[in-house]
């Protein structure tokens, strides 16, 4: 019991710093938003909140390799190691404890990967880009130019009555890459949508294409014309016109057949890969963890941990790419990355359990 309640107690230390630091890359992404205008400070710590699921995606293993690694490298420095062992309890009799506090993180991550976090993500883009909206539609100022999110300027003159969405004399840029694609109106109406997106409909006006002296100009004119201002509450295009990272479980199981299989199984194998390496990683970080009673090595095991689990990362992001891309095959796709983890800590485990060094010339040859 001593064991579990050491090992629960880094493991929520080491998440809380883990998660601290992350949390502050993102805090600082979003300050630069509020400062070009984009989001409102009072809405900051609303969209951290919702960020924080997904960031304890890959928090969460990485804090549960730490703590079991700090808590058995300090049971190799104070001693208790050879106690334990005097009493013929090995390090396979202390992985039923190791197992119990894996078990509840364990649970809490597959949460986390399949549901959770996905969930927090749209809510999250949701919420972001209806605020750009939002914030685009309050800085609306007649007499003023206004830039819009996505490119784009917008100049609008008087209201039409009080509080009004529609406003007198309209002019509009668009961005249209090198093209230049103008509009004006004798007036506008601002329509902000239900999925978050701002629409004007311009009445009366004309619109020109290109540029004037040169081929393709054009002068078009309109009763009515329709524009979309900010951006609906969808995701960033990607393989298959989907957000895989944060699509619904019911929304990956409608595409595990058809043309959009592999994305959807590599969306699933990514979400279920952090879960199944979690107790894995543990047992790689017990081997790791042995140090001299007297003597150093213990910065030695956690550099490797720490260079080993950098590798596993980039190997994955690797994978991922070539299976969404279709160079690799979906099966075994990403699993295959956990058998070579199963295969790391399970000669780890039983060369230490043996009393034998890891490697030839690491620490610890006939320790404790």
């Amino acid at each position: 019991m001593q064991l579990v309640r050491n090992i629960t107690t880094s493991f929520l230390l080491t998440c809380l710093v883990v998660l601290a630091i992350l949390a502050i890359g993102q805090m600082t992404q979003l300050l630069r938003q509020v400062a070009s205008g984009q989001l409102p400070l009072s809405i900051v710590l609303q969209l951290l909140g919702l960020a924080v699921p997904t960031l304890l995606v890959m928090v969460l293993p990485l804090a549960f390799f730490f703590a079991v690694y700090l808590v058995f490298s300090n049971l190799y420095r104070s001693n208790e190691m050879v106690a334990i062992r005097s009493t013929g309890t090995g390090l396979s009799g202390l992985l039923p404890s190791v197992a119990a506090v894996a078990a509840g993180v364990f649970c809490l991550e597959l949460i986390l990967s399949l549901s959770w976090a996905p969930g927090a993500q749209r809510q999250l883009q949701s919420e972001s880009v209806r605020l750009a909206n939002a914030t685009a539609e309050a800085m609306l100022q007649p007499g003023s130019f206004t830039n819009l999110p996505g490119g784009g300027v917008i100049y609008v003159g008087q209201p039409v009555g009080k509080n009004s969405h529609r406003f007198r004399e309209i002019f509009l840029s668009i961005a249209q890459g090198d093209q230049l694609d103008l509009a004006t109106a004798t007036y506008g109406e601002i329509k902000p949508g239900q999925d978050g997106a701002l629409t004007l409909v311009l009445v009366d006006g004309q619109r020109y294409l290109g540029r004037p002296g040169q081929n393709g100009f054009k002068v078009l004119s309109f009763a009515r014309y329709r524009v979309l201002l900010g951006s609906p509450v969808t995701s960033a295009a990607q393989p298959g016109g989907i957000n895989w990272g944060s699509a619904s479980l019911s929304q990956l199981a409608r595409h595990l057949h058809g043309t959009e299989m592999r994305f959807a199984v590599t969306e699933l194998e990514w979400r279920l890969l952090w879960p199944l390496a979690l107790p894995l990683l543990a047992l790689l970080a017990i081997p790791l963890a042995y140090s001299e009673p007297r003597g150093g090595g213990r910065a030695a095991g956690m550099l490797v941990g720490i260079l080993f689990l950098l590798a596993i990362n980039n190997i994955v992001i690797y994978v991922k790419e070539h299976m969404m891309s279709g160079k690799m095959s979906v099966f075994p796709g990403l699993f295959w990355v956990l058998l070579l983890i199963l295969a790391v800590a399970t000669y780890t485990f039983f060369r230490r359990s043996r009393d034998l060094p890891i490697l030839p010339g690491w620490p610890g040859r006939g320790a404790s």
